[in-house]
């Protein structure tokens, strides 16, 4: 799998929050609890690991033994990878922990471990659908942090007119009339609440360890997948 050099000189939030101790790194956990939990139960649908457990039940479980680990994210790090693809590959190996577990609680002989997850447990697709299950989740974490930007700086109708203009499609002359405000002043709004949307998906992405050049392409590719 290619690597991505992580830019060290970018000072992400992953890492600020690492720098703030405990409470930095429970704010962190949670955030990748929020945002990868649905990629990840996408990802254990398509392997054998739906045969271990309710997928909710089995990602938890992951997150518990994994984010619990000190060195989690400074081994991500030296990884190289995309966080997606660091906590799939983790993901694929506490799997193959839960399949041993099984067999030896059963008495019965463990089939014989590689090193690798195989392709036998991967099933045509999965990855595809992860990654599709990761636009949809990033997007919505960034609608999320685009509307607590805007209600804390006063500007809620910015969100509401970015929101129904380019998430529901209403167009403006409808609009100028529920929110009584001009045309040109309601596509300015809403302009505003796009350029906060588009911020949140960069340091989101930034946050998974895209490099910045690769960032807006990988935006137009993400608005691609969820539409």
């Amino acid at each position: 799998m290619k690597k991505d050099v992580f830019p060290q000189t970018l000072n992400t939030w992953i890492e600020r929050k690492l720098a703030e101790g405990a409470a930095g790194r429970a704010e962190l956990n949670h955030f990748v609890m929020r945002v990868y939990a649905d990629p990840l139960r996408v990802y254990c649908l398509g392997t054998p690991g739906r045969y271990l457990g309710e997928p909710e039940e089995v990602v938890e479980g992951f997150f518990a033994d994994r984010l619990g680990r000190a060195d989690y994210f400074r081994g991500w790090k030296e990884s190289g990878l995309r966080l997606r693809r660091w906590l799939m590959n983790g993901f694929g190996f506490y799997l193959k922990e839960l399949r041993r577990e099984r067999l030896q609680q059963s008495h019965e002989k463990p089939l014989e471990e590689s090193s690798e997850p195989g392709e036998e447990d991967f099933a045509a697709g999965v990855e595809t659908e992860m990654d599709r299950a990761f636009a949809v989740s990033i997007v919505r974490q960034a609608l999320l942090d685009t509307r607590r930007a805007c209600e804390s700086k006063g500007q809620s109708r910015h969100w509401q007119l970015f929101y129904q203009h380019y998430y529901e499609g209403r167009g403006y002359a409808e609009l100028v009339k529920e929110h009584l405000v001009e045309p040109a002043r309601a596509a300015e709004m809403a302009r505003t609440a796009a350029t906060k949307f588009k911020r949140a998906l960069r340091d989101l992405l930034a946050g998974d360890g895209a490099l910045e050049s690769e960032i807006d392409e990988e935006i137009e590719n993400l608005l691609g997948i969820c539409a």
